[in-house]
C-alpha cells in the first residue's frame, strides 16, 4: 500500500484552512453567546478559539498568492461590513423606533460594544469563504 507524502507547503496550507474553519466556528459561537443568554463559562470559549485561530492565520497569512487573495478578500469585506454597519445600524434603529413610537432620538442610539467586532468577523469570514468557494479567481 502506497501512501502519498505531503509537502511542507501543503501541510501549512491545511493548517491555515483548519484555523480558518476554527475561527468561523468560533465566530458563530460568539454570535450565539451574544444573541442568547448562554452560561458564563461559554463566553470565554469562542474568544480563546479566536485568539488561537487568528494567531495562526496571522503567522501563515501571506505564504503564497492564493492565500494572499483569500486574506485580501476577507479583510476588504470586513472593512465594508463595518462601515455599512456604522451607517445602517443607527438608521435602522431610528426607523424601527419611529414605527414602534418609542420617541428615542437617533443621536441617543449607542452601538453595542460587541457589534463592530462581530460584524467585522462575519464580514471577514463571508469574504474569505466567498473567494474560497469561487476558486480564488480575480473578479
Amino acid at each position: 500500500m502506497k501512501t502519498a507524502s505531503t509537502s511542507p507547503a501543503e501541510r501549512r496550507y491545511a493548517l491555515f484552512l483548519t484555523m480558518v474553519h476554527l475561527g468561523a466556528v468560533a465566530t458563530l459561537l460568539l454570535i450565539a453567546t451574544l444573541a442568547f443568554d448562554l452560561p458564563s463559562f461559554v463566553d470565554g470559549l469562542p474568544l480563546g478559539m479566536l485568539l488561537v485561530a487568528i494567531g495562526v492565520i496571522m503567522v501563515r497569512k501571506l505564504r503564497d498568492d492564493y492565500v494572499e487573495q483569500l486574506w485580501k478578500a476577507g479583510t476588504a469585506s470586513a472593512f465594508v461590513a463595518v462601515i455599512i454597519c456604522f451607517l445602517v445600524a443607527p438608521l435602522t434603529y431610528g426607523v424601527l423606533d419611529d414605527l414602534i413610537g418609542g420617541g428615542v432620538a437617533w443621536r441617543e442610539y449607542g452601538i453595542p460594544v460587541q457589534l463592530p467586532a462581530a460584524v467585522a468577523l462575519i464580514g471577514f469570514y463571508a469574504g474569505f469563504y466567498w473567494r474560497l468557494l469561487a476558486g480564488g479567481q480575480e473578479a
